[in-house]
């Protein structure tokens, strides 16, 4: 558990003390005691402060500290030398205090308020620290995402090298970055980029390749070699290039480019360090994209000498590769897209794009790229995304589309890299269903093993309880309460079995078993849980109703538990073409942006939407909750692999 660091200004001595005796009471905490007012310009702060003075004094104090680098994450609390108005109690508010602390308490209410206080620092500092790391890791990720931007769009290599260490140096709170390129010998680096070295270094210094240094080390190990000071490393010695400059600490990832060795990328600072997991991984990413791009320059080199070796790789490419214009018009249609989509390419070749694509997507595409060349604003170029494909038989099948952009003195081209994810999904739906073959199993164990025994007890207990009470035994009524909480337990075996079996989805449709599900949400939880049907909506395959079932039942669950909802509705509806699974609440409301560290649930309600043919949308309502919409094809026509082809990237989680 951290310590809480508190200070105390401003109190008299046998205060100070009565404080911090029970705040040494209250949990990890360290106290330091100040008699003096409060500094005007404090270098540092404690995670709680509690000030003693009057209102206007106090009202200074406070304003100071919220100035103060670092001063929202302070705990404030004031205790007044007086009784004070209404008025100073709002400038105090007004100001940025958190909480009043009344020294005339009694001490086991005083002590508890201490340990409040206590918590609500050591949580806001948490919060704090997690929404740095947050920043820092989001800040890394912008880093990854700018330095492949400019790769695609074939940045001279140097300069892109150069940019990557000035951006890992930052990006880390290094002094030092460098990338050492392997020579042809393999028995030197050269320094061909770096940041924060001595001039003339760069281009002209070499350093060994052999294990005795850390770059050398790190190529031969094939991973991260992460050193925290080099005074008690044994691994291998500080190198001429680091003592130079007084390193102390280091981390290094190898670059390989076509699976061979090219080089080392590093970052170094001038005192110890403790690199993170993540910083690993930042570096590792950076040295990818860097290998990526390297490995891109080397074969337009290769193709530039040769058109028929550009053929070569593009034919023989296992993704499929299409080139368009800015009309939409298709260039290029290699053999894996011939093979995916059963087009010849000469059938497709001067044909817009859009063939390959099902309705309305088709006929939308066109003004894609035309909203794209007008304004700039992106929804699929420079990134990946799954989206739905047509082949030339009329099938539809999901794929993942990643487009890149190609800017000629002329004209503008848009490569588009796509693997069928078919097999994806067939994996997915066999996870699920051992998933739900599972959940079948433990639940008829519970209703047919666990619930029949809890029966037997019950009936046992009961007969026993009757013939004692027949001898006048004072056992017979607590053997009468026995065989009631058994008789509960019974019943609780069976509320979750039926959740792990909707047995109703096959007995009386999905209407009964969601009608059911909503009633035992409402009895769990203490909330008001109710279904909607517009009308009789017949579900004849039951895979479609089982998947259905499940999420509505983690919308629910996720409602309950992250939302703190307090009114649940779930709706089924069916139009001409879809089958729509609505669930809103009235809770906090799902965050704008998700933290990577989401659960699978998620995931998994996406999943079985997909694998259904249909989407799902998590919204945030207007009026506050959050709204899961699922949409599951009923006709032939195909719906969105992805919802934000249809709707604004702001409306939609996915």
């Amino acid at each position: 558990m951290t310590s809480v660091q508190v200070g105390i200004w401003g109190a008299s001595r046998s205060v100070g003390q009565r404080l911090s005796q029970l705040l040494r009471e209250a949990g990890e905490v360290t106290v330091a005691l100040h008699p003096g007012t409060f500094p005007s310009a404090p270098e540092t702060l404690p995670h709680l402060l509690i000030l003693f003075g009057y209102p206007e004094v106090l009202r200074e104090q406070v304003e100071a500290v919220r100035a103060t680098a670092g001063g929202e994450q302070v705990v404030l609390v004031a205790a007044l030398a007086d009784r004070t108005t209404p008025e100073s109690l709002d400038g105090l508010l007004r100001a940025g205090v958190d909480d009043l602390l009344d020294l005339g308490a009694p001490a086991p209410l005083l002590k508890a308020r201490l340990r409040l206080l206590v918590r609500r620092a050591r949580a806001r500092q948490r919060r704090w620290d997690i929404e740095r790391e947050l920043q820092v890791r989001v800040g890394q990720q912008a880093v990854v995402a700018e330095l492949g931007r400019r790769a695609l769009a074939n940045m001279p290599l140097p300069l892109l090298l150069e940019y990557a260490t000035e951006r890992v140096a930052a990006a880390l709170g290094v002094e030092l970055a460098k990338v050492l390129r392997l020579l042809p010998d393999g028995r030197e680096f050269l320094l061909v980029a770096g940041y924060g070295w001595q001039d003339g270094l760069v281009g002209t210094f070499r350093v060994p390749a052999g294990t005795d240094s850390q770059a050398g080390y790190t190529l031969r190990a094939g991973g991260p070699v992460v050193v925290e000071d080099f005074a008690r490393e044994n691994r291998f010695a500080c190198p001429e290039l680091l003592r130079r400059h007084g390193v102390q600490a280091g981390l290094s990832v190898p670059i390989f480019v076509g699976g061979h060795s090219w080089g080392v990328l590093g970052a170094h600072t001038c005192r110890p360090r403790t690199f993170s997991h993540d910083d690993v991984h930042f570096l590792q990413a950076v040295a990818h994209v860097l290998a990526t791009a390297i490995e891109r320059r080397e074969r337009e080199e290769a193709l530039r000498e040769s058109e028929a070796r550009y053929r070569a790789i593009v034919e023989t490419a296992v993704d499929a590769i299409i080139t368009i214009d800015e009309t939409g018009r298709i260039l290029l249609f290699n053999p894996a897209a011939e093979r995916l989509f059963g087009y010849r390419a000469e059938e497709v070749i001067g044909r817009n794009i859009s063939i390959l694509m099902p309705s309305p997507y088709r006929e939308q595409h066109d003004r894609y790229i035309r909203n794209y060349l007008e304004t700039g604003r992106r929804r699929i170029i420079g990134r990946g995304r799954e989206v739905t494909g047509l082949r030339k038989d009329g099938t539809t099948f999901p794929m993942y589309l990643a487009v890149s952009e190609v800017r000629l003195p002329d004209r503008r081209l848009f490569t588009g890299i796509v693997r069928d994810l078919s097999e994806t999904r067939r994996l997915e739906q066999e996870i699920l269903r051992i998933s739900d073959e599972e959940r079948r199993s433990i639940g008829q164990d519970l209703h047919d093993g666990l619930g029949q025994m809890l029966t037997g007890m019950a009936l046992i207990s009961q007969s026993l309880a009757r013939r004692l009470a027949a001898q006048g035994r004072p056992e017979a009524r607590e053997l009468e309460e026995l065989t009631e909480l058994i008789r509960q337990a019974d019943r609780q075996a069976r509320t979750l079995a039926r959740g792990l079996i909707p047995v109703e989805l096959e007995a009386n449709g999905l209407q009964a078993a969601l009608y059911r599900l909503t009633r035992q949400t409402e009895e769990l939880f203490g909330i008001r849980c109710r279904f909607e049907a517009e009308k009789d909506v017949p579900v004849a395959d039951n895979m479609v109703a089982t998947h259905l079932y499940r999420i509505a039942q983690e919308a629910l669950n996720n409602a309950v538990r992250h939302g703190r909802a307090q009114t649940i509705t779930v709706t089924l509806a069916a139009d001409d073409e879809a089958l729509h699974l609505w669930v809103r609440d009235d809770g906090v409301g799902i965050p704008e942006k998700l933290p990577e560290t989401a659960g699978m649930g998620l995931r998994i309600m996406h999943y079985r939407a997909r694998l259904l043919g249909g989407h799902l949308e998590v919204r945030r309502r207007e009026e506050g909750g959050t709204e899961v919409h699922a949409a599951v094809p009923l006709t032939g026509r195909v719906l969105p692999a992805d919802a934000s082809q249809v709707l604004p990237e702001t409306e939609v989680i996915p």
